[in-house]
């Protein structure tokens, strides 16, 4: 995995493919587009974006915890408080 994504490149070119979505989350995303005047495709690229940035910075939140000592050791003690 990569340490680092640069999402903000996508912007500028962007992949046409076909995709299969149910009926209802089409028609949230078309009602909600037509309240933002938004197109609708635009608002579903948009959402996945952020879905995948924050899964992005969720798995380096939890990489750099797991390899900080103190973090481990203070969680350790929290654990072992609980316990008790």
């Amino acid at each position: 995995m990569r340490t680092e994504y640069d999402f903000s490149k996508l912007k500028r070119r962007k992949i046409k493919i076909t995709i299969n979505l149910d009926p209802a989350v089409v028609r949230f995303f078309k009602e909600k587009a037509k309240k933002e005047g938004v197109g609708y495709q635009t608002l579903i690229n948009e959402t996945l974006k952020k879905v995948a940035e924050e899964e992005h910075l969720a798995s380096l939140l939890k990489a750099q915890l797991l390899s900080d000592e103190h973090f481990i050791s203070a969680l350790a003690r929290k654990i072992k408080e609980a316990r008790h």
